[in-house]
């Protein structure tokens, strides 16, 4: 009996895997559920080429090793793209949705069954002896011997402030897709919620029509800017003194700090941190002047974050899921910043937008929002400051990861909804793992479902070098040795 696969997601990390499975063999069927376009997921769905990928072509690759994929696919349809480059978000919804098709033209030519069902899945609960059942949003069931969840980062957070007003029209409650910023009518005065990644693309879109915008988010900090981010060719971390520290040190957070600073200085001649970096107060002084570091080729740090972000998630794969947090959370702002810091190009519109007095960045989010009295949008209240009125608001605060729990009888519930059940343990090869025997099954997580297990997710060169690796254990796996189903029966 051939392996009958569900994968479930069918953005870039699904993608991913699927480009890998084929070459296991065995596999008689891949399913793929998800409602949008298999490779257009939320992330590289847009069509927009004025917002661009904040990950440079060298790690956006569905392949971790050798020369970008993503490199020669451009290279080969006439693109003049370097492995330093960020190119529009929509090349590489492109390039996903053509390695798919690819991949699933070999796939059928050797034999292995493929369909995408539009839908999406809400359960997992055992089937038979030997699989699986995939319950989907319709009512409909598949039945496989093996399910990916490869789901993605799309259910927004919505802050307090706004949500008792959900369903007016004037709250977007997401970014994507920008098209309805797009309809906005002219001058408008727009509120957005946020001021990371998200953030500056709405900032960006809504400073393109010449609305005037005001950014509010807790820190008041934009990200920092970089002019490439690539894989090292020369390791600068001290790899052995890297993986010997431990999370219940108490010198942890010192000992975390004087490696990546020996890093960056590695990376920079010695040159020390705080002369790649601004110390201002002032969005708009602070983004100037790291654009100009960045120009004169002094922002040195950027060499080191692709290899920083390999050694985290290997140093804390082994970690229990609530330390891994807790140690994460006291760098928040540190990832937030430099790990997702913005292209320069971006940068420079917003510098722009400051300068020119259609955007302002403020410090803290609105204690009061109320629809105005007139109907027409919003009259915001601050902590300090007088009442502001705004035409629309844009919530860019971030998505919920995918959250996934475990009800008594062994379903596993994927719609993330609080009260219900428990949360999985995730094994160190990304297997969810039965609640009573606590042996794996054959349920595997991947990119942003993995975050119980995997530190930084929201990154394509995660997705990839989990891909590769989940292939090989499942192609060495055996359904009769790990199925859940069976051990129920």
């Amino acid at each position: 009996m051939g392996k009958h696969v569900i994968i479930v997601g069918g953005g870039a990390t699904g993608v991913s895997l699927f480009s890998r499975l084929p070459g296991a063999a065995g596999i008689s069927s891949i399913s793929i559920v998800d409602p949008h376009p298999v490779g257009l997921g939320t992330a590289f769905g847009t069509t927009d080429p004025l917002l661009l990928c904040n990950t440079s072509v060298d790690v956006t690759s569905m392949d971790p090793d050798g020369e970008s994929d993503l490199l020669g696919y451009l290279a080969g349809r006439g693109w003049p793209v370097h492995r330093d480059d960020f190119v529009p978000r929509y090349l590489i919804g492109q390039y996903c949705r053509e390695r798919y098709l690819e991949r699933r033209r070999e796939a059928e030519q050797a034999g292995v069954r493929v369909r995408h069902h539009r839908c999406a899945a809400r359960t997992i609960s055992p089937a038979d002896a030997e699989g699986y059942a995939v319950e989907l949003a319709d009512g409909r069931r598949l039945t496989g011997t093996d399910v990916f969840l490869c789901t993605g980062l799309d259910r927004p957070v919505i802050p307090d402030v706004v949500r008792d007003h959900l369903g007016n029209p004037a709250l977007a409650t997401s970014v994507y897709p920008v098209e309805e910023l797009r309809r906005l009518p002219e001058n408008s005065r727009v509120l957005i919620l946020g001021s990371k990644l998200a953030a500056v693309d709405a900032a960006l879109v809504l400073g393109r029509a010449r609305h005037r915008v005001v950014m509010a988010s807790g820190s008041g900090a934009l990200p920092a800017v970089r002019t490439r981010l690539r894989r090292p060719v020369t390791p600068r971390l001290d790899s052995a003194a890297w993986h010997a520290l431990s999370p219940d040190s108490p010198s942890l957070d010192r000992e975390v700090t004087r490696l990546v600073l020996t890093a960056v200085a590695r990376a920079a001649n010695g040159t020390a941190l705080r002369s790649q970096t601004s110390t201002a107060t002032r969005p708009a002084e602070r983004l100037a002047e790291e654009l100009e570091i960045a120009a004169t080729g002094r922002a040195h740090w950027q060499d080191t974050i692709a290899e920083i972000i390999q050694a985290i998630n290997d140093l804390s794969a082994s970690w229990r899921h609530t330390t891994r947090s807790a140690v994460l959370n006291r760098y928040r702002h540190l990832v937030a910043r430099y790990i997702s810091a913005i292209p320069v190009r971006n940068g420079r519109l917003l510098l722009g937008h400051l300068s020119d007095g259609t955007l302002r960045v403020i410090p803290g989010l609105p204690q009061r929002v109320a629809p105005a009295r007139d109907g027409n949008g919003w009259q915001v209240g601050w902590d300090a400051g007088p009442a502001e009125h705004f035409d629309h608001i844009v919530c860019a605060t971030g998505y919920h990861k995918p959250a996934f729990t475990r009800l008594p009888d062994g379903t596993l519930c994927l719609d993330g909804a609080p009260g219900r059940g428990t949360d999985p343990h995730i094994s160190s090869d990304l297997r969810v793992c039965d609640a009573l025997t606590g042996k794996p099954e054959r349920i595997w997580v991947l990119g942003a479902a993995s975050h119980r297990r995997t530190a930084i997710v929201n990154y394509l060169n995660t997705a990839a070098h989990q891909s590769k690796a989940v292939v090989d254990r499942f192609a060495a796996a055996t359904p009769e040795a790990t199925s859940l189903a069976g051990r129920l029966a």
